[in-house]
């Protein structure tokens, strides 16, 4: 997919930030440090933005959180909205007519189909596709055929062979297309990749990565009907689900969606392949439908509810390992993403914004890297040291004598590691950047603007969906490199 183009002064991403990341951000980017829209600065001298008009499909929780993440977006008019679900309708359209009221002029047109809506709506250019997974690829294909531009949630696709077929259809066509891993253009993270991890210096060589998304039962309580919303059976039937149970609580079966693996977990696998520009060659998984197995009156989930997977990397450094856990019996310790080096750990959160912290290893000196106008770390606010007296030293105060019994320290433990921050702060939605992402792509017409393509996309879904054939062999997959090419 692509998507990204230019956008009016001042670069989109300075909305998103604090003040004080923006100042830091916004200067130095000879020296490599920049954001996800940088270009469209050079873009914005030659173009100026324009209006997109834009159709959403699939206006539940998801098109509904897109809804609200575009508000920030300058250059989005929303002209038409689509889904079976009257209730999806109703709700989204209040927010269109509320929060997003100064994108919309007149009144948004509403549909039950999207053959008829793009019949119908010749003006819309950009379709934002946020529907259960098994239609993402036969609408896709059918908006770029039409000649439309397309931002589809992720995952690609429920099946390897769907997201081959969005592939396929992006080359075909030229329409921008854009999925939605939206970590790609939060400024958070691109400066963890670009200024952190990938010059090596700071972290070292990284050894290991481990992520996780734990949620708790009350995460998977199945939905019901609405009343005075009900959808007649034939409504159902031709767009293609059994009953109205399927269709509420479609994450639950293999026909229309890829488990808590892909509905969680492909955000945080696909960052293992873009932190590290490379992809596994090999996944060792374990999972099972260990709780919602549909007795006591649980929900019975058709694919694993927990799911542990140990990717194998191949880095010109050396081999890599990345755990990665999804669970859906515990909320403990929420979501996050941790990349470990001889020299240090960095742990981001996408959720939870206040995890931006940084380790360094003994022995390291990081304070060079926290100076200057656009630092990539700072000290972390209760480490801050503002007078010379305050910075830690070298050697120890001599201890008092002890008159009671002697403690010992165990020489295996570790020296206490010494704590940073990363120097960015998003105070938008996560996906506000990227759809940013998309839309200046789109006024622009460069698809080699977009942060996060079908291609690169792709890898990340065969990357996620193979972890079931390894669990299904009760071992290891090794991938091949047919694998991720479509």
């Amino acid at each position: 997919m692509n998507s990204q183009p230019p956008s009016p002064s001042p670069a989109p991403l300075s909305r998103f930030m604090d003040r004080r990341g923006f100042l830091r951000t916004s200067a130095l980017t000879s020296s490599g440090i920049y954001l996800a829209t940088s270009k469209s600065a050079i873009a914005q001298a030659t173009e100026k933005g324009r209006t997109i008009k834009c159709a959403l499909v699939g206006c539940g929780a998801q098109g509904n959180a897109l809804r609200v993440a575009s508000k920030d977006v300058p250059g989005i008019q929303w002209v038409a909205m689509c889904d079976i679900w009257k209730f999806s309708i109703a709700k989204t359209r209040g927010g269109f007519l509320g929060e997003n009221k100064h994108q919309v002029e007149g009144e948004i047109k509403i549909y039950e189909d999207i053959n008829e809506m793009l019949d119908k709506e010749p003006s819309i250019e950009a379709v934002f596709i946020a529907t259960p997974d098994f239609m993402h690829a036969p609408y896709s294909r059918l908006c770029l055929e039409k000649g439309k531009h397309v931002y589809c949630e992720k995952m690609m696709s429920n099946t390897i062979e769907g997201a081959r077929d969005m592939v396929r259809a992006g080359k075909a066509n030229p329409g921008i297309f854009q999925i939605g891993h939206q970590r790609h253009s939060n400024p958070r993270y691109i400066n963890l990749r670009d200024n952190v991890i990938k010059p090596g210096k700071m972290l070292g060589r990284i050894t290991h990565a481990y992520a996780q998304w734990n949620r708790g039962v009350s995460g998977s309580a199945p939905q019901g009907a609405v009343k005075g919303y009900e959808i007649p059976q034939d409504v159902l039937t031709k767009n293609g689900y059994g009953s109205l149970e399927e269709f509420r609580n479609w994450r639950f079966f293999k026909k229309y969606g890829g488990g808590p693996l892909s509905d969680l977990g492909a955000h945080q696998i696909d960052m293992f392949n873009w932190m590290y520009e490379s992809t596994p060659v090999s996944v060792i998984a374990s999972g099972g439908v260990d709780y919602f197995d549909g007795t006591e009156g649980r929900p019975k989930f058709e694919l694993p509810d927990n799911m542990m997977c140990i990717y194998e990397f191949k880095t010109p450094a050396g081999a890599l390992r990345a755990y990665y856990q999804v669970l859906t019996t515990t909320g403990s310790q929420g979501a996050y993403e941790k990349h470990m080096g001889i020299g240090g750990t960095a742990i981001i959160s996408e959720l939870d914004t206040n995890g931006n912290q940084l380790y360094a290893e003994p022995g390291q000196d990081w304070e060079s890297y926290a100076l200057g106008e656009n630092p990539p770390i700072m000290k972390a606010a209760d480490k801050a040291k503002n007078k010379f007296w305050e910075h830690p030293r070298d050697w120890e105060k001599p201890k008092p004598p002890s008159y009671g019994a002697v403690s010992v320290a165990d020489v295996r433990e570790s020296k206490a590691l010494s704590q940073w921050e990363l120097a960015r702060k998003l105070k938008v939605k996560p996906h506000t950047p990227h759809i940013a992402n998309f839309i200046e792509a789109v006024q622009a017409k460069d698809p080699a603007h977009l942060t996060c393509n079908v291609e690169a996309a792709f890898r990340s879904c065969v990357t996620v969906l193979k972890a079931y054939e390894a669990t299904a062999a009760g071992g290891k997959y090794i991938f091949k490199p047919e694998d991720f090419q479509a």
